[in-house]
């Protein structure tokens, strides 16, 4: 039986909805995970600042990125180079395309979950569940670094996300682990919302058979 145009429609937007809903919960989720992992990763040693003085320009670089009316990002104990700058302004640019995304795809998702149109996509969302799988697998295999380059040259169309340490200290506080962990976060949230909606989609399809 061919799914009608409408369900297709929601079933696309709602995938879009899961991507900015997860990005937009792990970015918040990323502030008090930080102030958490401060000591863990050690970054007082690596760049002889307090734990408060850490956490405290970490919050400055979250109020610019998440505040739309802010445009003028001044970190106090780090110097920013004009590549810098960009890039987080690029990085701001993405994150309120995430909460938006969030709120004005939230309608089409809710229906689309309410009204149980998910089932008739048993095996879309056979893949929606193993693309993190499989980005998991590459992860393991190939080293976060290839998914975390892979991430930024499909985002950004340039190359200020690459850091010096010299003109852009704040790299420093930003280790690889943290963004590791924060991909982590946004996998797990992914999973458990498509894997929600296949677990209840087979149970129901078995229940029908039977």
């Amino acid at each position: 039986m061919t799914t009608p145009l409408k369900d297709n429609v929601y079933f696309v937007l709602t995938i879009l909805w899961s991507i900015a809903a997860g990005t937009t919960v792990t970015i918040f989720a990323a502030i008090p995970m930080f102030q958490g992992l401060v000591s863990v990763f050690k970054l007082s040693e690596i760049t002889f600042l307090t734990r408060r003085t850490i956490v405290y320009n970490f919050d400055v670089l979250m109020r610019y990125l998440l505040n739309p009316l802010s445009n003028k990002l001044v970190m106090p104990d780090f110097i920013s180079s004009s590549a810098g700058l960009k890039h987080f302004l690029d990085v701001k640019h993405l994150f309120l395309v995430a909460i938006v995304g969030t709120i004005l795809l939230a309608v089409p998702a809710v229906m689309f979950v309410r009204r149980r149109l998910f089932i008739q996509f048993y095996q879309g969302l056979k893949i929606m569940v193993l693309m993190p799988v499989l980005v998991g697998v590459t992860s393991l295999f190939g080293g976060f670094d290839a998914i975390f380059i892979a991430f930024h040259e499909l985002f950004f169309r340039n190359s200020d996300w690459l850091f010096d340490p010299v003109t852009d200290p704040v790299i420093n506080i930003l280790p690889e682990r943290f963004f590791m962990l924060c991909f982590i976060v946004f996998g797990v949230l992914y999973l458990i919302f498509w894997g929600g909606l296949l677990i209840f989609t087979r149970r129901s399809l078995t229940h029908a058979k039977n």
